[in-house]
């Protein structure tokens, strides 16, 4: 239990935080308060779809994705999750399928052909952010797909995310764990109260977090108005049942979904929500070749999560990490859970925002004596391809850019993804 709970007061608390960095939270909100503007420009009568917001460290894109399935049994549904792998258009599905280029393609002219109309109205010349427009995309391909149900994961925290300028019929929070503590703050109760703003008035909060963030959580999402439903042991133990041999972070992502779908549809028994909720996200303990899998994961809590799935999939084995790693995250601390089940670990760069690899192995062999390093993901992947033995299994994970580079088999797209951002950085001015 979290200590001098009593003396938690979140509504205070945001306050003084406000105050404090005036002029970043002034922004964030004005930006809240204009992209509503424009939503409401584009949808004058409000947007069609009922919407629900995820967040959390752990498994928002995974129940994200669970929810999408488990409403697609009843009526058309949709998500929008990040981030990508290979391809942008991995964030875009409709009921349990990815759109196409010409979706994305679409999709985007529209919202570009509206935003300029906007402008003409005599709005603030302004350009849209990048989650201001996939936010819109979604919403124009829900409209157009006619979806009912769509799941809309946030990128960071929650309180400041644009999202919070769409209403909401619930809002989810999965857990709270060890995450851009530079952004949301370096305390648990900091993140936990940053990531639970996203709770509405009136509107249901449902949260399968059980350990130390819980009494932040509820706290939290209660001053906000809102009511909060949280997923407990015995619902992870009912589900359990049903997926006897899933690990414990599965049953309760999986719990989570159930609950927030039958809080809607309660004539919906669990038997009948798993035969849908079964596939996952690109990336996400994805086997994309004999004896080889991907996964995202690049912080800690993420990684521990891959390491239990590891373990519960191939009880015993030893795995050959192909790793990464971006921004300043700790190379020892992230990878600290998948040191047991390494038999070889090889360090390669990450493109975007990528660490320098001889100074994470130089790190890492501290823990770890024999670490390789290879700069290139590419030319990496294909000696460890070459370096399996029979029973080996190569496991990419630490970043989803390294995953990408080192295995897309589109050169075009690899090439941008990896280079996102270069206009600006060359602040290129030639036309």
């Amino acid at each position: 239990m979290a200590q001098d709970i009593d003396k938690f007061d979140p509504r205070y608390l945001v306050t003084l935080d406000e105050i404090y960095h005036s002029h970043w939270t002034t922004q964030k909100k004005q930006r809240i308060a204009f992209f509503r503007e424009i939503i409401k420009y584009f949808w004058p009568k409000g947007h069609p779809t009922q919407l629900i917001e995820i967040t959390g460290t752990n498994g928002k894109g995974s129940v994200a994705y669970y929810l999408e399935q488990g409403f697609k049994s009843v009526s058309r549904s949709g998500s929008w999750t990040g981030p990508h792998v290979f391809d942008y258009a991995e964030r875009f599905h409709i009921n349990g399928q990815q759109v196409t280029h010409d979706d994305i393609v679409a999709a985007y002219r529209k919202i570009q052909e509206l935003y300029g109309q906007f402008l003409k109205e005599g709005y603030e010349q302004t350009s849209l952010s990048f989650a201001e427009t996939g936010i819109l995309m979604t919403l124009h391909l829900f409209e157009q797909y006619d979806v009912k149900w769509g799941m809309m994961e946030v990128g960071c925290g929650g309180r400041y995310t644009p999202l919070m300028a769409l209403d909401m019929v619930a809002c989810v929070l999965t857990n709270v764990g060890n995450d851009h503590p530079q952004s949301l703050g370096t305390e648990l109760w900091q993140r936990a109260m940053d990531k639970a703003g996203i709770a509405r008035p009136g509107v249901p909060f449902f949260t399968a977090e059980m350990d130390a963030a819980l009494p932040y959580v509820v706290k939290t999402a209660e001053a906000e108005g809102a009511n909060v439903i949280q997923i407990d042991q015995k619902a992870v133990e009912k589900m359990r049942e049903l997926q006897p041999n899933a690990p414990e972070f599965k049953l309760r992502n999986l719990a989570l979904a159930s609950q927030v779908i039958r809080y809607f549809h309660p004539e919906l028994t669990l038997p009948h929500l798993l035969e849908f909720m079964v596939s996952k996200l690109p990336g996400r303990f994805a086997n994309v070749a004999p004896n080889v899998i991907v996964d995202v994961a690049h912080n800690p809590d993420k990684i521990t999560r891959l390491a239990e799935e590891l373990s519960y999939t191939y009880p015993n084995q030893k795995f050959c990490f192909l790793l990464g790693l971006t921004r300043s995250r700790d190379v020892r601390q992230v990878f600290e859970s998948i040191l047991k089940l390494a038999k070889r670990i090889v360090i390669t760069g990450a493109s975007y925002a990528g660490q320098d690899p001889e100074s994470l192995a130089e790190q890492l062999r501290l823990d770890f004596p024999d670490v390789l390093v290879e700069n290139n993901p590419e030319k990496a992947y294909q000696q460890e391809l070459k370096r399996l033995e029979q029973d080996d299994i190569l496991v990419l994970t630490g970043s989803a850019y390294m995953i990408d580079q080192a295995i897309n088999s589109n050169p075009y797209i690899r090439h941008l993804n990896a280079t996102y951002g270069w206009r600006v950085k060359n602040n290129s001015n030639d036309y």
